[in-house]
């Protein structure tokens, strides 16, 4: 089993879906298998991107055994989104993705009712206590309405096996301020990454990108996130611009069901997610189409 660092380019992929709404097992298993010899130095399944939510105890399992099988011999590692409605479920599916070979966990605070600090500290430390893969932490106020406190997210990093704190924020400037004040009070060492993909576009931070186009773009962000750390700022100029019009439609439209659209472009076999949700209008499929056409016209040496 690798170990889980949640450092570097983290990748979110869809899980696909046949018509109808099933799984299509084989369509991710080559997805996944694609993604972890991309370039990416982390992938986890069953994030948001990877419609969690709307799928049963029994076919996140499956996910994770299909996507580990899928990744092994690549190096790189696969980790497992755990968040549940109850810290029951949520201990359910560690041990699920455990079983299954996960190399990591990432656990934001669900909840019909948003959940208080307390809460969110008493189940990160009922689940750090009960497995032993590294558990990465995650700030998603957007989905959950709770922005997790800097203070909180530091605290729990002590917790043995709490290794990562995936974060956003509304701008980077206050992203780097929440990032200097988790340097000051996490344990050494704890790895501390940025969320949403306006955010990674207009901060490009020098943090841990966690980012569900970067597993339908992979060597395009990562090229990107090397001109970031090379100090190429005309390359970061160059990717920003040409990066732009392709978010920009993603933006205007529900960001599950564009994402899902963007997969099947970039040549992922996959239907729309599981209803209620609905598929994006097919104007602006062709439009993300054309947006990534020309992404890989004006990038042609991130090619896949």
């Amino acid at each position: 089993m690798l170990r889980m660092t949640f450092t570097g380019l983290v990748a979110y992929p869809i899980t696909p879906f046949r018509q109808g709404g099933r799984l299509d097992l084989e369509s991710l298993e080559r997805y996944v298998g694609r993604l972890a010899r991309s370039g990416v130095d982390g992938v986890v399944v069953l994030g948001s991107s990877g419609s969690f939510a709307y799928l049963s105890g029994e076919e996140r399992a499956e996910v994770v055994r299909v996507a580990v099988e899928a990744a092994r011999g690549s190096e790189t590692p696969v980790a497992a989104g755990i968040s549940a409605m109850t810290t029951r479920e949520v201990l359910e599916m560690a041990y699920a993705a455990e079983n299954g070979g996960a190399d990591g966990l990432v656990l934001n605070p669900l909840s019909y009712i948003p959940l208080v600090s307390q809460e969110i500290a008493d189940q990160v430390e009922t689940v750090s206590a009960a497995v032993s893969l590294p558990l990465c932490i995650y700030n998603n106020p957007t989905t959950t309405g709770f922005t997790y406190p800097v203070e909180l997210a530091a605290e729990l990093s002590w917790l043995e096996n709490v290794t990562a704190f995936k974060d956003t924020a509304e701008s980077g400037t206050e992203f780097a301020a929440r990032r200097r004040r988790f340097a000051e009070l996490a344990e050494p060492g704890t790895a501390h990454g940025v969320s949403g993909e306006r955010l990674i576009h207009e901060a490009a931070p020098d943090a841990a990108w966690h980012s569900g186009i970067a597993a339908v773009l992979p060597r395009q962000y990562a090229a990107y996130r090397a001109a970031v750390f090379d100090g190429d700022e005309r390359g970061v100029r160059t990717w920003q611009a040409a990066l732009a019009p392709l978010l920009e439609i993603l933006r205007q439209e529900r960001p599950l069901s564009s994402l899902y659209a963007l997969a099947e472009v970039c040549g992922v076999s996959t239907t729309p997610p599981r209803r209620p949700l609905l598929p994006i209008p097919s104007a602006s499929r062709q439009r993300l189409a054309q947006a990534v056409e020309e992404l890989l016209d004006e990038a042609p040496d991130a090619r896949s």
